[in-house]
């Protein structure tokens, strides 16, 4: 699946580990486990994410934008550093430290309206955009 090979994935598996280990047994440790869990759920169920992974449409002509002159170096920017800072970010103490801030913002007015943007639309909808 993508999900589970994509870099968001495995930060966040690494997250959580990172946090399991830095506090075994604490109350706020299994808060930011439910948290993680909860999020990619969210994530993973959003329509802009079903969107962004669905195969293309055969007739669909698809452009690599890694060879486009506008896009490709911000890409190539991208793909350079998003290893070392992720690495980094594992390392840090400000992983841990944020991961326990989850749970009091999934329950804050943004959480929730984040929560509520995220949200798969209902069976009605899709089935009113199929027709």
């Amino acid at each position: 699946m993508v999900w589970d090979q994509s870099r968001t994935a495995r930060l966040l598996r690494g997250v959580t580990a990172a946090v399991g280990r830095a506090s075994e047994g604490s109350t706020l440790v299994d808060a930011a486990k439910r948290l993680t869990s909860r999020m990619e759920t969210i994530v993973r169920n959003s329509y802009c994410y079903r969107w962004l992974t669905t195969e293309p449409d055969p007739e669909v002509i698809v452009i690599d934008l890694r060879e486009t002159r506008t896009i490709g170096p911000f890409v190539r920017l991208l793909e350079w550093g998003i290893d070392p800072i992720e690495q980094a970010w594992m390392r840090s103490r400000l992983a841990s430290v944020t991961a326990g801030l989850g749970p009091a913002l999934l329950n804050s007015r943004t959480g929730r309206l984040l929560g509520a943007l995220l949200e798969p639309p209902s069976d009605e909808r899709q089935e009113d955009e199929r027709e």
